[in-house]
């Protein structure tokens, strides 16, 4: 079997968003996907249970015959990237890096926010490579326990929804920053909610755009663009 496929792996639903973007940029590109259903949500749990969802996904992914894997969840990013890059022999992309290069290029003052899940803003994944890329940008950050749930039963612009982001985002508009980063991948379905929210100031930026341009670039770099045919999916799930 030819290696040819992406893969793909998040804790549910929320790297389908960075799947829809090559669908729509390499519609060419075979994809293999995998949803950690059964151990989501991801933001509660520790290092080293996180470091080794990520070493078993990806190990499966590559029996699928992968060529390139995307770590399509902010917190198996920030948990696992470095561990997965030393282990395996494939080029391995995060989400993390994309955003925060995309961000620190859209502001103006400066001032940048990051919701994300409880693990990733504890980790100061964000804040660390913000800082690493322009020391003076001031960070502001609140994790969204209830965002995965939300995004998972679909509820994208129910009045709940828009009830319970007004409290998060609360901190980050009296911040009053111009750029905000939707630190995980579930969260670009509620763009909507958010933006409306955070109002026409401030600009969304989304992994799943980012990494998707970094996508294409490691595989024109790697010489692994699928240049030829119609791109198949497959879907796989714990539960």
């Amino acid at each position: 079997m030819k290696v040819q496929a992406i893969g793909f792996l998040d804790s549910g639903l929320g790297g389908l968003s960075v799947v829809k973007e090559v669908k729509k940029l390499l519609p060419r590109e075979d994809i293999e996907y995998f949803a950690d259903n059964l151990r989501q949500p991801y933001g509660e749990k520790n290092q080293n249970e996180l470091l080794d969802y990520t070493l078993q996904i990806i190990s499966f992914l590559i029996k699928k015959k992968i060529k390139i894997c995307v770590i399509a969840c902010n917190t198996a990013t920030a948990a696992g990237l470095k561990k997965a890059r030393e282990y395996f022999s494939i080029p391995i992309i995060g989400v993390i890096q994309p955003a925060v290069q995309d961000a620190t290029k859209k502001t103006s003052n400066k001032r940048i926010g990051v919701i994300a899940t409880e693990f990733t803003t504890k980790n100061r994944a964000y804040p660390k490579e913000i800082k690493s890329i322009d020391p003076e940008i001031k960070v502001f950050s609140n994790f969204c326990p209830e965002f995965v749930s939300i995004v998972e039963a679909g509820k994208f612009t129910a009045p709940e929804t828009y009830e319970v982001a007004r409290e998060y985002l609360k901190p980050l508009k009296e911040a009053q920053i111009d750029t905000l980063i939707l630190g995980c991948t579930h969260y670009s379905f509620l763009k909507r909610a958010i933006s409306d929210i955070m109002g026409p100031g401030v600009i969304l930026v989304d992994p799943a755009v980012s990494t998707l341009l970094t996508l294409k670039e490691v595989l024109i770099q790697k010489g692994i663009l699928k240049e030829e045919g119609k791109g198949e999916e497959n879907y796989y799930t714990t539960g």
